[in-house]
């Protein structure tokens, strides 16, 4: 797909700024606007995974059937289990882990 042409209204000291930069870079105006505009998009992060979609992805575990699937807690993280557990003074996630599967063949 090919790029669209935008144009964007800054500010008179926005834009200062921004020719300042592109001077700065040797690059043209639109290149540095470009890139600063990539830049910020690429910055976002997406949500954190849940501690089960991290270990199915690993393939640490296997999907969940219908019955604990109802017992999830949506939008809890990898890390807010393990600080829970740690905090509980128990054993760790992955203690826990390898107890339920059993010993290695």
């Amino acid at each position: 797909m090919a790029a669209e042409p935008i144009t964007i209204e800054l500010s008179d000291d926005a834009y200062r700024r921004l020719r300042q930069r592109a001077e700065q870079a040797g690059k043209p105006l639109a290149v540095v606007s470009r890139e600063l505009l990539e830049a910020a998009l690429g910055a976002e992060r997406p949500a954190p995974k849940s501690a089960r979609e991290i270990l199915e992805a690993a393939g640490r575990v296997r999907p969940l059937g219908p019955e604990l699937e109802r017992l999830i807690i949506p939008g809890v993280t990898l890390e807010e289990v393990q600080r829970a557990l740690s905090e509980a003074g128990g054993p760790s996630l992955s203690e826990i882990i390898d107890e339920q599967r059993g010993p290695k063949d």
